[in-house]
Order: C-alpha cells, then structure tokens, then sequence
C-alpha cells in the first residue's frame, strides 16, 4: 500500500491569520524522508503555489483554482492510460512558463465565464467584486497579502473570486443562473469562486489514477482540508481529515470516517498527518 497525501492551503497546512506554515514542518519532514507525495491543492493560482512550494521544498505536482487545473514539472508525468478514463475526455497537456505543464478540468474558457457573469450581475445587479476588477492593493487589502502575493493572486487562469456582498438567497439565484451554463459558485474561505464543473475531488481522483498506474499498487489517500471548497476532496480521500478553523465551523462532509482536528489550522495539520503516517 501506497500513501498520497492533498491538502488544502489557507487555514489548513497555512494559518489562516498569518499564513505560518512552521508548526506542521516535523510531519513534512517525515512525509520527505518517507518519499510520499503530498500534493499542494488550493484555490491559489499557479503563480501562488510556485513560491509557497519552494519555500517548503516540495516538487511534486499542484493542484490550483479549486481544482480547475493540475500542474506538474515538466517530463515528470508520463501518461498512457489514465486518459481512456471516461470522465477524462478531451484531456489535452499543456505547457506553462518553460518548466511546467498543465491540464484543465474546466470546459469553458476564462473570458466566456467572466462575460456571462458579468451579463447576469448587470442584469440581476448583484453585489459583488471580483479579482479581475481589483486592483492589487485593493486585493491585498482584503486579504493580508503582500503587494508580490496579491499580484500573484491576479494571475488566474480558470476561476474568478468574489468578493460576495449580497444577500445568501442572492447568491442562490445566481448560482441557479449560471447552473445551465456548465458553471458553479463555491463558497471557499474568505471568497466565492465562479468557476467551471471541475473540483478538488476530480483533480485527486486523476492524479491517485495516474499514481497507481505508475506505480502498480494499491493507494491510500489522504486529504486535509477546513473550508466547503474541500468538501469534494474530503469525499474523494480513504482518509479525510477537516481542519478545525478559528473563524469558521467544520464543513458537512458525508464520509464514514472522517475526523475533525482538536488545534487549529497548521497545528491540528501536523498532528493529523503524523497520526496518519503512523498507520500501517
């Protein structure tokens, strides 16, 4: 039996106030000298992750905007099977800056969801703003990211944040709205997330194929995670484990085994993780 760990980032492996990732360092450090993958999964863009990775020296592949996307080092992938997957149609690589490649799960392109959107808050005039009318310090302002980080955050390629200001019924209606369209609204932390049909779970699923397939035995999984956003990846794990969060109660993940850590963010992380490593 094989391990693949994913974990979410703010308020789970990252504190949610300060984004300090120190006290989860001792079950990273074992996670390194054991050679399991654990898998950045986040609503952060590309850009984002590649600076947290290097910071905590992890190479393996990432997965970003909630799912939307799967990067990986480029040649460090090498795909036969895990593309006649049914739910895996018209799954084409891509390539990112000069190191990295790429898939999508979404179907519809960025400029088609953000024109769509836009039509629908015109019309129905609901209160909200997103990422890509902000600017950076007005992204930095609402959430404690520097002037580099919120730039970072601008870069998106899949999904849009909003800023939601409108009523929960509203948000309703414009989920409703967009239904027909193949797009979704998630609730994530400090934001909603237009984006297409893909999600965390999806993205766990492909990747837990592609391992087993390179790897030719059985996996366990774990994912770690403390906002709705997760619930997918939660679901989609052998092993899910809710980050306990200082500003939000646990998300309802249906799941047998499910935990819900006693610390919060990187320290209730750390602990899930060791106890889970300690498993046989």
């Amino acid at each position: 039996m094989r391990k693949l760990l994913f974990t979410d980032l703010d308020g789970s492996l990252l504190d949610h106030h300060d984004y300090d990732y120190s006290p989860a360092l001792p079950a990273i450090k074992v996670l390194q000298s054991q050679h399991i993958p654990w898998i950045l999964t986040t609503s952060k863009t590309a850009e984002e992750v590649l600076d947290i990775r290097n910071a905590l020296h992890n190479q393996y592949p990432f997965i970003v905007e909630n799912g939307a996307g799967v990067f990986w080092p480029k040649g460090s992938m090498k795909f036969t099977e895990v593309f006649c997957k049914d739910w895996l149609e018209n799954i084409e690589v891509f390539q990112w800056k000069d190191d990295y490649e790429y898939i999508t799960l979404n179907s519809v392109l960025m400029s088609e969801m953000l024109d769509l959107a836009m039509s629908f808050r015109k019309k129905f005039h609901f209160i909200c703003t997103g990422f890509s009318e902000m600017s950076v310090q007005q992204i930095s302002d609402c959430t404690g990211l520097n002037q580099k980080q919120a730039a970072n955050a601008k870069q998106r390629h899949f999904s849009e944040p909003l800023l939601w200001q409108d009523t929960e019924e509203r948000l309703q209606q414009f989920t409703n709205l967009l239904k027909p369209y193949g797009l979704q609204l998630i609730k994530g932390g400090r934001f909603v997330h237009l984006m297409g049909l893909s999600n965390k779970g999806l993205a766990l699923r492909f990747l837990a194929d592609y391992y087993h397939q390179a790897w030719q035995k059985p996996i366990e999984t774990m994912a770690l995670g403390d906002g709705c956003n997760d619930i997918p990846l939660l679901e989609a794990s052998d092993y899910p484990v809710v980050i306990r969060s200082p500003v939000n109660p646990p998300p309802a993940v249906e799941h047998d085994d499910v935990i819900i850590t006693k610390e919060y963010g990187p320290k209730g992380w750390n602990q899930a993780v060791l106890n889970w490593l300690e498993t046989a």
